[in-house]
């Protein structure tokens, strides 16, 4: 029970990824035709760093509900969603409508809930906690990156 419970999240923190693949790979001449900060890192970095985030994202998702959900940890479940669909969201923004703009508010939005989320994972879930650092890290990177390309184009 508790595998196929891993292997849920697993596969619905893959959603964000499947929603944005044809966004991407259809918009990535316009990507870069834009002008990038020289911090911009090389394409394949992407790829590498979500499924990496994707993957902890998973494990947070089940270290959330691995004992059900309740009152207790309901709070923690809407916030680890809904930052989920805001990057669903980002994707489509950033590259299907090439909106940088509103792509960077998408972004702090992102940040916000995930801090949020982080805020209530600490005491009944370090290992969580502690899981969704690189996120919110690469969070904050994401942020500088779409902040400087909003400004250079």
């Amino acid at each position: 029970m508790q595998m196929t419970k891993l292997v849920m999240w697993l596969l619905i923190c893959q959603i964000p990824a499947l929603v944005g693949m044809g966004a991407v790979q259809g918009n990535m001449v316009w990507y870069h035709s834009l002008n990038q900060p020289v911090f911009a890192p090389p394409d394949w970095v992407f790829s590498t760093v979500w499924t990496i985030l994707y993957v902890l994202l998973g494990v947070v998702g089940y270290l959330i509900t691995r004992d059900g959900i309740n009152q207790h940890n309901r709070p923690a479940v809407v916030l680890f969603v809904a930052q989920l669909v805001f990057n669903a969201c980002w994707t489509l923004i950033f590259f299907a409508h090439q909106e940088i703009g509103l792509a960077l508010i998408i972004t702090s939005i992102m940040i916000f809930l995930t801090a949020w989320l982080m805020k209530r994972l600490w005491a009944p879930q370090h290992q969580a906690f502690w899981l969704m650092m690189p996120y919110i890290l690469w969070l904050c990177f994401a942020w500088c990156l779409n902040y400087a390309m909003l400004i250079l184009n």
